[in-house]
């Protein structure tokens, strides 16, 4: 069947990668392991797959040591896992030379989804059980046995907290129903090991409700050796992270006061409300005099006049708090200082915003200074919701919304600081040089409204100190936040401006920002050197609208193959020597190679890129023309210019196809060869696994040269690149039709040629086609390849088809 002979191999410019994005199966982790909708069994590659899908994207190297830690070849047992996958998971996984992740749906990101939106009937209908349950920790090494086992504490604790949440809130109106969630709660599987607080709260929650639970969290309470506190006294204690204020409140002696300093929100009436279960609770009026202190005599039985007023405080059976002094009337101030000068009678506790200074000769107020909640009293999502601040922390519990709350907290500021803060929020990391430009501030006045916000705690470090509310607030006013997007992405540098522009696209719709093409060309060009080329597509097919995003855009759609798009685009561009550079590319690629030629011609003409892009084009057209010395020199020059731009890739890969030239021509390979292994260690680029088979191939290891060429094809096929995964699929043909496995090749014959077909290029439809022909030896294919070839130009493919042509027709004698 198959003819005597060396087959054709094909080598074309390297080009790049991508990963695809597509709509994908979900994997169930809690309560099981499995794929839905797909029979697929395999723990490791399961495992490996909701690692991704909960810490994203990872670098190759780093998932080979985690999963295969004691293999001898972990990058080796990492590939297995992904071509298993793959079989069931065509297009689930994203990829780059370096990194893996993927776009799948998981049970896991969804319930963690659904409990940081507060969506607890979602949350209950996503966890099926405990994550990841009965897998073998002996097969698991140290390092990933441990995010095992804190993932699955993590989504669990997180769940717990948030049932008690639930549970607490209701837990007034409706015990019954908050003991069944508690319940829930405490038999949770996974969850770490309960607090002594915890198992406190929980016993409340289930005794309240007369719940059977409620016995066995005695029990466990006991075997740690805790005394539970009676539900009433649970029920009645102290407010959130204020045990130790209101213990300082509760400690007064007679004759002292002290004054309670705090901005909005920090819970001043509060503290005073819990502590006015032993005294007197006074809020700040006005109107007419003595209007505050009147609460404390009945009607018509009012001193007239301050000293008797002074003779009923100072008489007073209890301790005396005052709410809100800003809004206490003159009269009632003069009689309270006057209380606190005379040292005589029960504790006076007064508070306001700011402590009014001086008070006047003969005062000796003690101060508290209130300061959001501590950390240590709250649980994470509380802390990153409400930062602290008590108004934030109780504001979902009293059935008003977090973005509600934190605009009251800012009704007193003024709408610059207002201003300044959304600019804030918007940003991951402050610029305050460029934020100074953007809203025309003064250094002077940023600084005081920097403090302004820092006093009433809305800000940290220069973060809001309340993110999530900070975020819900600006969520309620997309005027100011396109606003502010608007004057402060031009003032910063194009990469940190990048996400505000797109936020900005999504409030106004707009591409046409001041800056935004500049921040486009930046993000994009990062993409593309990541390889990320259908994600840069996608992106620029949305907002390039400048000859340099266009440019782009033509050069991501090259590297994914889609030769008659990126052509178009570019014939639509200014003829730069770049955009020739490029233009000649697709020419080639399309079979034109008159017109590529002279596209390369123009290309040298500019800077080192163009420079570089247009001898490697040249390369390419010189080995196509069988012009095995020209191509020898154009990658060399080639190879000079991409070492000079620092472009790895592109300066291995020129080297690569400098070898193929070398090849042809006889050369001695030694030296190009050790440098070549040595500067691709490491390396997935398809096309370079691709040269460097060939090259073992002419060196005669076969079997060396289709190892690397069903890399090849592997990696393009992760990658998404259909014009690699054709010329490689060609040589796992050509290789297995000598090694006479021939079903293998024909079966490579054929998906070469659909991939061929995607992406219109006549080179490689032929040859796949002829080779095809070789096998099946059938004349009519390699004719049909010929005339293919001949109108392309492709003058060496011709020669090598004619000749095989002859040979069969001269075997087959007339027909």
């Amino acid at each position: 069947m198959a003819w005597s002979g060396a087959l054709r191999a094909l080598l074309f410019v390297a080009g790049s990668w991508h990963r695809i994005l597509m709509v994908m199966p979900r994997l169930l982790t809690l309560g099981s392991l499995q794929l839905q909708g797909a029979v697929f069994g395999r723990e490791k590659p399961l495992l490996l797959l909701a690692y991704l899908c909960l810490c994203g994207p990872q670098s190759r190297r780093g998932l080979a040591r985690l999963f295969w830690p004691d293999a001898a070849s972990p990058m080796n047992s990492l590939s297995v896992a992904i071509a298993q996958l793959r079989k069931v998971l065509p297009t689930e996984l994203t990829a780059t030379e370096t990194q893996l992740g993927t776009s799948m749906e998981c049970d896991a990101v969804q319930f963690r989804q659904a409990l940081t939106r507060h969506d607890l009937q979602q949350g209950r209908a996503l966890y099926g059980g405990m994550f990841l349950p009965g897998l073998n920790a002996a097969e698991l090494g140290e390092e990933l046995d441990e995010w095992l086992m804190g993932t699955r504490e993590a989504l669990a604790d997180a769940y717990q907290e948030r049932l008690l949440q639930e549970a607490r809130f209701l837990q007034a109106d409706n015990p019954l129903q908050a003991g069944e969630l508690a319940a829930l709660a405490a038999t949770l599987p996974g969850v770490t090991p309960p607090t002594g607080e915890r198992l406190h709260e929980l016993h409340a929650l289930l005794s309240a409700a007369a719940h059977p639970e409620a016995a066995r969290v005695a029990r466990e309470a006991a075997g740690l050796g805790l005394s539970l506190k009676p539900v009433a006294a649970w029920q009645t204690a102290p407010l959130l992270g204020r045990k130790t204020e209101l213990e300082r409140l509760h400690a007064l002696q007679a004759g002292q006061s002290l004054w309670i300093r705090g901005a909005a929100g920090l819970g001043k009436s509060a503290l005073l409300r819990a502590a006015a279960s032993e005294g007197q609770l006074l809020r700040g009026q006005s109107g007419q005099p003595f209007q505050t202190l009147l609460p404390l005599v009945a009607a018509g039985q009012a001193p007239a006049a301050e000293a008797g007023w002074l003779r009923l405080l100072t008489a007073a059976a209890a301790p005396l708090y005052l709410d809100d002094w800003e809004a206490c009337d003159p009269e009632s101030r003069r009689a309270l200082l006057a209380l606190a000068r005379s040292r005589a009678g029960w504790p006076l506790v007064v508070a306001s915003r700011e402590r009014p200074a001086p008070l006047g000769p003969g005062h000796d107020w003690a101060e508290l200074a209130l300061r959001p909640v501590a950390a240590e009293h709250l649980s994470p999502e509380q802390q990153g919701r409400s930062g602290g601040v008590p108004a934030l922390l109780w504001a979902e519990a009293s059935g008003e919304t977090l973005a509600d709350a934190y605009t009251g907290l800012l009704a007193a500021h003024t709408p610059r600081a207002r201003q300044l803060l959304a600019c804030l929020v918007v940003q991951q990391l402050p610029d305050l040089p460029a934020t100074c430009a953007a809203l025309e501030l003064a250094p002077e006045e940023l600084t005081e409204t920097l403090e302004t916000l820092e006093r009433a705690f809305l800000l940290h470090a220069l973060r809001p100190s309340a993110p999530t509310a900070a975020r819900e607030w600006l969520d309620r006013l997309p005027s100011l936040e396109s606003e502010v997007l608007t004057l402060l992405a031009p003032q910063l540098p194009a990469a940190g401006a990048w996400p505000l522009y797109l936020r900005a696209f999504e409030l106004t719709g707009a591409s046409e920002l001041p800056g935004f093409q500049r921040a486009l060309r930046t993000q994009a060009q990062t993409l593309l050197d990541a390889g990320h080329e259908l994600e840069t597509a996608s992106l620029l097919a949305r907002h390039a609208r400048s000859p340099d995003t266009r440019l782009l855009h033509a050069r991501a759609l090259d590297a994914l193959g889609r030769f008659p798009e990126a052509l178009a685009l570019l014939d639509g561009l200014e003829s730069t020597p770049l955009a020739q550079a490029f233009r000649g590319r697709a020419l080639y690629r399309l079979g034109h190679i008159p017109s590529a030629r002279e596209a390369a011609r123009l290309a040298l003409k500019g800077d080192l890129e163009a420079r570089a892009q247009a001898h490697n084009l040249l390369g390419a057209l010189a080995l196509t023309a069988c012009e095995y010395a020209q191509a020898r020199q154009s990658f060399e020059r080639a190879k000079g210019l991409f070492l000079l731009q620092d472009d790895r890739l592109g300066h291995l890969n020129a080297l690569c196809n400098m070898a193929v030239a070398m090849t042809e021509l006889g050369e001695n390979m030694t030296e190009t060869l050790s440098d070549l292994q040595e500067r691709a260690g490491g390396v997935q680029h398809p096309q370079t696994l691709l040269n460097i088979g060939w090259l073992l191939q002419k060196q005669g290891d076969i079997e060396a040269s289709l190892d690397f060429a069903l890399k090849a094809a592997q990696s393009a096929e992760h990658l998404g690149q259909a014009s690699v995964i054709s010329s490689a699929l060609i040589n796992v043909g050509m290789l297995n039709h000598l090694l006479h496995r021939f079903p293998e090749a024909s079966s490579a014959y054929h998906r070469a040629i659909q991939f061929a077909r995607q992406t219109q290029e006549v080179r490689l439809l032929a040859v796949a086609l002829g080779n095809l022909a070789e096998l099946e030896e059938s004349l009519p294919l390699i004719e049909e390849a010929l005339t293919l070839l001949r109108d392309a130009g492709q003058d060496d493919l011709v020669a090598y088809f004619e000749e095989q042509r002859q040979v069969f027709m001269g075997r087959s004698g007339p027909a």
